[in-house]
């Protein structure tokens, strides 16, 4: 996977990703970020969009498994998850009480 600095490629646009069409995925490094960028032509630029909305949802899924893990709901037993929603529940049952 060839890498281009994020700084090159905002300076420089196509002509930092070098010169032909590639399949291979370019990876865009900037100081605390990074992307991954990828050619595509009509014909899959759906197919790849969809892919990369799946990937997107695995990412934010791992994201909340570790803040749930942080702040110890992975400890939680059945019990205290099933008074958690019955907790829920009741708050929204009364506030549509009182609107």
């Amino acid at each position: 996977m060839k890498t281009i600095p994020l700084r090159d490629f905002q300076r420089e646009g196509v002509k930092a990703l070098g010169a032909g069409s590639s399949t291979e995925p370019l990876l865009l490094t900037g100081r605390d970020r990074e992307f991954v960028l990828f050619q595509v032509s009509a014909d899959n630029r759906t197919a790849v969009l969809d892919l990369a909305e799946g990937i997107a949802a695995v990412l934010a899924l791992r994201e909340d498994q570790d803040r749930s893990v942080e702040a110890g709901l992975d400890r939680l037993s059945t019990e205290d998850i099933e008074a958690e929603i019955r907790d829920a529940r009741q708050t929204i049952r009364s506030r549509k009480r009182s609107a």
